[in-house]
């Protein structure tokens, strides 16, 4: 027996050192964001380097697929915006929320900001009306703020709503990577809280870091749980105060015509939001169900890493038969064929080798197909297209 810790095992001294280690990494990577959050360019593109070196010595000690494929990510959004902080030129701050210890500010760093959500046009299946609308109204007159002035200046405010899961939130990122903006996403639990008037500061000080970190996007998903109409009575005045404030912030007297930060909201109920936010959210996009030429992107694209033996006639199946289907319903049903393989082999599942699996063919599209019903009804899509037809943005 072994006691007050003497004589401890290598294993137990090994997994401190490693907790001393990983401990050291969280601190690096809260003085890089803090850094950043500062403006202070130089400072932060250092701390993210020796982050970036450090967690890449750290890499090859881990040995579980799933935390290494996260360590993985983790780096490569460091360096990207290490490459951001490297060629982008040091912005004018007119606040400094995180040097006076703003307890909102740092809330914002470490649950709002998103450095690099790393997703490109070309990363989204079909849409291509949606894109080519967020690129002009969007991404180019970020890109080139000098050429969009006067009535060419771009909108404040754009809503993405449609079914759920046809690409909304990809949307989003795409637009901060293509645009180059600082990407800050919130939900409804981010700006709720248990304390009066807290909700309505988060706001302020969400709006002010973006202007800090400007061009920045505000990407609220969900937007309906958060600004959907304000009623007469019956609705909370702390969730009416949030509601105005944030509406206030979106075009008061905060803002400025120079200011290049955009608030992106996305919904599948846009029938329910307040009218007034409707105003500011100038462009209104509607994001379908992907037509045919993008489900057989999309069916490519995800059997991209399996052995398939499926023929042209089949595809052009698969893709006339999920109609109707959106895009996570697509996936699931990817999902449900890249199974049969692995049912088909049965109990010898157990010790046979990749190379022994049989491709996936159109007998497991069949069976997927049985498994897989549309997650959007008819109802559904009358709706959004009657809301289309009378607020969504002219093409």
């Amino acid at each position: 027996m072994q006691l007050f810790g003497f004589g401890r095992r290598a294993s137990a001294v090994a997994e401190d050192d490693e907790a001393a280690r990983t401990a050291q990494l969280r601190k690096l990577a809260m003085e890089a964001v803090a850094a950043d959050g500062k403006q202070q360019h130089e400072k932060a593109f250092e701390l993210y380097t020796l982050l970036i070196e450090a967690m890449l010595k750290e890499l090859p000690k881990i040995t579980e697929p799933i935390k290494q494929d996260e360590w993985k990510k983790k780096i490569g959004g460091y360096i990207t915006r290490a490459e951001q902080l490297k060629s982008r030129p040091q912005p004018k701050p007119r606040s400094n929320l995180v040097a006076k210890n703003d307890p909102f500010a740092h809330m914002i760093l470490d649950e709002v900001l998103d450095q690099s959500p790393g997703v490109r046009w070309d990363d989204i299946a079909g849409l291509d009306l949606a894109k080519q609308i967020l690129q002009e109204a969007i991404v180019l007159p970020t890109l080139r703020p000098d050429l969009f002035t006067g009535l060419c200046s771009p909108p404040r405010g754009a809503l993405l709503f449609g079914p759920p899961g046809t690409g909304k939130t990809m949307l989003a990122k795409a637009i901060a990577t293509e645009a180059k903006a600082t990407f800050f996403t919130i939900t409804a639990s981010t700006l709720t809280s248990k304390w009066m008037g807290e909700g309505e500061k988060l706001v302020r000080a969400l709006f002010e870091m973006a202007r800090e970190l400007q061009p920045s996007v505000i990407f609220m998903d969900e937007i309906d749980a958060v600004l959907s109409s304000r009623s007469a009575s019956g609705e909370h005045e702390a969730s009416r105060r949030l509601k105005n404030e944030f509406l206030v912030q979106m075009d008061g007297m905060a803002s400025t015509t120079d200011d290049r930060v955009l608030v992106l909201g996305a919904t599948n109920l846009p029938y329910e939001l307040d009218e007034a936010l409707l105003r500011r959210l100038e462009k209104r996009i509607y994001v379908p169900l992907p037509d045919a030429p993008a489900r057989k992107a999309l069916v490519e694209h995800l059997l991209g890493p399996h052995e398939c033996r499926l023929c042209k006639r089949d595809m052009n199946h698969i893709v006339e038969r999920s109609n109707g289907l959106s895009g996570s319903d697509l996936k699931q049903l990817c999902k449900e064929a890249a199974m049969g393989p692995l049912r088909s082999a049965g109990a010898s599942l157990a010790h046979i080798s990749r190379a022994e699996l049989r491709p996936i063919d159109a007998s497991d599209f069949a069976a997927a197909f049985a498994r897989v019903r549309p997650s959007v009804s008819e109802a559904t899509l009358d709706r959004f297209d009657a809301w289309n037809d009378a607020h969504g943005a002219a093409v």
